[in-house]
């Protein structure tokens, strides 16, 4: 068993598909509602519902308002697209209590492996592409039962409801198994995620989060 290759996908469509382009296209490859991310140079953003779809990313970037009270759900969701220079709206992506598209969803981000695994694969959070901390403020700051990442595994049914919880994202103690064992072969990896931001969050501008894939091999 080698290293399998993995490609990172979004939905950019409010078409609730399944990529198909894996399997007819060869590895990497993306139907027609499906894009490849940049894992080098791309982002996950999420923004107030003043930024719309197709927005400059070098234009006026409205970050989530922190709310006077309780909490809210970051209204929309981008992938920052480096080579088109465009914000790229993920449309389904978290819950109806958002500003777009998202529920009950459960072809949003996806994860393609173009072979087998040793073990079950993980999504994780991290301060950064060390892996050594999870103390931001946007992972708990320390407590990653309030990482205000929450993230929900959609591989083989949608969550089940329009207003899922989800699980906070943060480190290894904290996240999601994609799927319920070791890959035997190539397949997609399906997964929704949203932001909770919370009346008591410290304001930021921006953060060096990053978001893990974790499994091994033989």
């Amino acid at each position: 068993m080698s290293l399998p290759n993995t490609y990172w996908l979004f939905n950019n469509t409010a078409n609730d598909g399944a990529n198909n382009g894996n399997a007819s296209g060869g590895a990497g490859a993306a139907s027609s509602n499906w894009v490849v991310i940049d894992r080098t140079n791309d982002k996950l953003m999420f923004l107030d519902d003043q930024q719309s779809d197709g927005d400059s990313n070098s234009g006026t970037i409205y970050p989530v308002i922190i709310p006077a009270s309780s909490d809210k759900e970051a209204e929309k969701t981008f992938i920052n697209d480096d080579s088109e220079s465009v914000l790229d709206q993920v449309k389904l992506a978290g819950t109806t209590d958002g500003g777009q598209n998202g529920g009950n969803t459960q072809y949003v981000f996806a994860i393609y492996f173009d072979g087998a695994t040793a073990t079950v694969p993980y999504l994780e959070a991290w301060d950064s592409s060390s892996h050594a901390t999870t103390t931001d403020d946007f992972l708990g700051g320390g407590t990653p039962a309030n990482s205000t990442l929450k993230a929900v595994a959609t591989t083989n049914a949608a969550p089940g409801s329009a207003t899922w919880s989800g699980t906070a994202l943060a480190g290894t103690g904290n996240r999601i198994s994609l799927d319920s064992g070791a890959l035997s072969g190539a397949k997609n990896l399906y997964f929704n995620i949203k932001q909770i931001i919370a009346s008591t969050l410290s304001a930021q501008t921006d953060s060096s989060i990053v978001l893990t894939l974790r499994f091994t091999y033989s």
